[in-house]
């Protein structure tokens, strides 16, 4: 029997390394680079340390700071927390990938767009982040690009799974949904959410396969908001009332800045991948099946 890979991850105790490990544990020897292990990957030295140590071929860059509201308010400040975990962060985890010679899969985010395309993003449009977290992880993928050796780049949308270890939007609107407090949902904001275990896919032929370059590893469908609660109504039976909102008027009397249509294509991934990646209706079946 073949030894097993070893895997090095930043992040592994969030949402996504999280479920990784349950679905693979018995393929891969998980490594956790983490602030719950007492490594900080601000901390240059710190990461420095543990890839010298390690034996991981390949590493999976997860960690980041992904609370978009509490980015905004701590926009162009380069000594905030968001700026060094995204960007200080990746320059540490990118250049030691390079100098220890290991495979770095890096993830990164749908907001590096700017919303205002109406037709599916594609790997070759130009990002244009209009946000402090999407601009942070855009420096991000050129920290990557700049100083890792052989890696992908993995650009995910709202990711949903059926057990969270914390809420993800899904588990957050079937909350809403059940305690009738779900407010009026947009009817002009698109996003394309994606299913957490066909990432996991994606992730699994990476480490086989060693690819190069920058995918859309993201859901088959896109769907708006006040869509999107409609879908969750039915599949799970909920009987509350769902209302429709409008983005334009948010924009109004909010100061964060919200992409208005977030349609990413993942056909370049399905092409060169062979790998199908749920519709956001099959997703939620799935997930009731998981239940």
């Amino acid at each position: 029997m073949a030894a097993k890979t070893t895997l090095l991850v930043t992040g592994l105790s969030g949402l996504i390394g999280e479920r990784f490990r349950q679905l693979f544990h018995n393929k891969y020897n998980f490594e956790n680079l983490d602030l719950s292990e007492g490594i900080d990957i601000t901390n240059k030295n710190s990461v420095k340390k543990a890839f010298q140590q390690s034996r991981a071929e390949v590493v999976i860059h997860l960690a980041a700071f992904t609370d978009v509201n509490k980015a905004h308010e701590q926009k162009d400040d380069k000594n905030g927390i968001c700026y060094k975990v995204n960007v200080v962060g990746t320059n540490h985890v990118a250049q030691y990938c390079k100098q220890f010679d290991k495979y770095l899969i890096h993830i990164s985010t749908d907001f590096v767009f700017n919303g205002e395309k109406t037709s599916s993003y594609v790997e070759s449009d130009s990002p244009n982040p209009i946000e402090w977290y999407g601009q942070t992880k855009y420096w991000a993928e050129k920290e990557v690009e700049r100083r890792a050796g052989d890696h992908i780049i993995l650009r995910l949308a709202y990711p949903y799974q059926a057990k969270p270890i914390r809420p993800d939007f899904l588990q957050k609107m079937v909350d809403k949904l059940k305690n009738n407090s779900l407010p009026p949902a947009f009817t002009d904001h698109i996003i394309t959410p994606t299913f957490v275990d066909d990432i996991i896919k994606v992730f699994d032929y990476c480490i086989q396969n060693r690819p190069q370059g920058i995918y859309h590893a993201v859901g088959s469908s896109s769907h708006s908001d006040y869509q999107l609660a409609q879908a969750i109504k039915s599949t799970f039976n909920l009987q509350s009332k769902i209302e429709k909102g409008s983005l334009k008027e948010y924009l109004k009397i909010t100061n964060r800045p919200y992409q208005k249509t977030l349609k990413i294509s993942n056909q370049k991934l399905y092409a060169e991948f062979g790998i199908k990646m749920s519709k956001f209706q099959e997703g939620l079946n799935q997930i009731k099946d998981q239940l």
